[in-house]
Formats: structure tokens, sequence, C-alpha cells
């Protein structure tokens, strides 16, 4: 392949977030495992179960059902293509859900199910307004049950897999990068394909001449494609850190609980939030950015973001030690720390 053919292939190649991909992916995770979610899932399964229970969220049959038939996969109309326009919120991604127009609806289920649609699904063919405003009343409500203590993980761990695999496109080019995913699209005939149990989408990729790759922290809850009228096929595929879920909660708390709500009576994380305040007592020596994630359990990136920010504000300060960048407590910070927090 030449420079000018790698760089054509390239500009037809772009990565994407997208919260609700990644939302219907942690849905389809927990539909698809009836007892304990695999590692690294088990402990966010167990955790989110319980969260949704107490909320009385209750997923709606018909989604359950779509997605054990397919082996973890959904029809192109709950899938919008994600925006290239910056990163969408889960919100505006709704809104084009709640856009889609019941005969799409009818239309991709009768192709999903040539034989007749079954009748745990029938409920959303005979009205899919009906059960598509359903659908977007329940994913905010789930949202907050599931995912929220985890959000700030999973965005950085999705942020940092997206510069991975743009930095293997820009330099080696669509073939290389595509050759890196896992839980995804595989290869065939030199263009990236779901799995065979994807309904309907080994033709529509095989065809598509613009391609989005969307990463998922749960990417192996389920291999997502969304094959567009025009042109485009957006497929999702395994992010790497998805070990980020093993264990309590990165805030700390149970995952029916807030994740920004301080600890009772903590007045350090009343003003700072809790996993900056942890950033804060945690450079009551100096140490590295890495050390700390590694230390606190938070992503690299969430513990840079907090490091800026405690600079700019005058509490800590930033000094390099041979090829090590060190942070800790300058005076401000120190004296913030004695007169807030009872344990310094």
């Amino acid at each position: 392949m030449t420079t000018s053919e790698r760089g054509a292939h390239a500009r037809a190649v772009r990565i994407a977030d997208s919260r609700l991909w990644e939302t219907f992916g942690s849905i389809g995770l927990l539909s698809s495992h009836r007892g304990l979610a695999p590692w690294p899932y088990t402990d966010w399964g167990r955790a989110a179960r319980r969260s949704l229970t107490r909320a009385d969220v209750t997923v709606p049959g018909w989604l359950v059902h779509l997605y054990r038939v397919s082996g973890g996969s959904l029809p192109s109309f709950l899938l919008p293509v994600p925006s290239s326009a910056g990163q969408a919120g889960l919100a505006d991604e709704i809104a084009l859900l709640r856009a889609v127009s019941p005969a799409r609806v009818r239309e991709e289920l009768k192709r999903w199910f040539p034989q007749g649609v079954p009748v745990e699904v029938r409920p959303l063919h005979a009205d899919p307004a009906a059960r598509i405003a359903e659908l977007c009343a329940f994913l905010p409500r789930y949202v907050r049950a599931a995912l929220v203590p985890y959000e700030a993980s999973l965005r950085a761990v999705t942020e940092d897999d997206i510069l991975l695999r743009a930095r293997v496109l820009a330099t080696q080019g669509p073939d290389r990068l595509l050759g890196t995913l896992r839980g995804g699209p595989s290869r065939c005939g030199g263009v990236p394909r779901p799995y065979a149990g994807t309904p309907g989408g080994l033709s529509a990729a095989a065809d598509a001449s613009r391609l989005v790759l969307v990463p998922l922290v749960f990417g192996r809850g389920a291999t997502l494609l969304n094959s567009a009228p025009n042109g485009v096929t957006a497929v999702s595929y395994q992010a790497e850190g998805a070990a980020v879920l093993a264990g309590e909660p990165p805030s700390g708390r149970r995952a029916e609980g807030r994740a920004d709500e301080p600890a009772r009576g903590d007045r350090l994380e009343i003003l700072l939030g809790r996993s900056r305040a942890a950033v804060v007592r945690a450079l009551a020596a100096p140490t590295t950015t890495s050390d700390l994630a590694t230390t606190l359990g938070l992503a690299p990136s969430t513990v840079s973001e907090h490091l800026t920010l405690l600079v700019a504000a005058g509490v800590v300060r930033r000094r390099r030690a041979g090829v090590r960048v060190l942070y800790e407590l300058d005076g401000s910070g120190v004296a913030l720390l004695r007169h807030l927090d009872p344990q310094a």
C-alpha cells in the first residue's frame, strides 16, 4: 500500500466515543449473564444488580430478548452513529434514539426475525413509538443506578484508548489498527466485520465506504454495529483497561450511592469532592502521577486532571527530579489540609 493509499483509507476510518453504546454494552453484559458476570465485570455486575433492584429499575423484556437471541447484538435503530463533532453526551444520543421512526423499527425487526417476530419482542413491533419512549426514559435511570459511580473511570479508559488507537491509525495505518482490536470487528476480505451472530451485519460491513470504530469498556457485553444509509458503518470493539471495573467503585462507595457525594462530616471532601480530596491527602509526601493513580485506584488521566487544577489553585507544586515529575503540597496546601482534615 502506498503512502497516498494509506492516507485515503485512514480518512475513511475514525474512532468515536459513545455513552449510549457503552450503556447498551453494559446492559448486554447483565442480560447475557443471569448469574455472575465474568471478570473483570464481576464486582460491577453484582453492585449494579443490587443498585437496580433498590432503585426499582428493570431492563425492558424485549431488550433483554434481543441480546439473548443475537448473542449480544442490537438492531441499528437503537444505535445512532456517534458524532464526529466532539464528544456527544448521553442526552444528545437519546434524543437521536427518540427520533427513530416506527416504520424503521418494524422494518429492521422483520429483517432480524424473517420467521416472525417472537412474542417477547412483539410489544416493540406493535407500538414502536411507545416502547422507544419508555426506553428513552429508562436509560438515564439505569445509568444513575448502574454506571454513575464508575463514570469518571469509564470516560478516562475510553479517552486513553481513543488516543492509543488514533496514534496507531496515524503512524501505521488502518490495517494495523484493525489488527489490534478485540471483542468487536474481525477481518474478512480486508474489511472489518462483526461476529457472525450479528443479524444482517456482515454484508453491511463489507460494503462500508466509511468506518467508525467505537471503543467500549463493556465490549464483552455486546458486539454492536450500525450500517447507516449514507455509507457509514459504526462497529464497537473492546477497549483496553476494563480491569478498572474490578473491585469497589472508584469512588470507594457502593453503586447505589452518588459518586461525588462526600462523606458526612468530611470538610475536605465537601469542599473538593471525594477523589480530589484523596489526591490532596496523598500529596503529603512528593509523588508522581502514576504512583498516585496506583495508590488511589484512579485512572492516570483523572489524577492528571486533578493535579492540573490543584497546581492552578496554588495548593500543589510541580518539580522535576531527573526523569520524574513530582507533585507535592506547597505551603497553602499544607495549611488547607491541616485546617480541614482532622487526621492531618
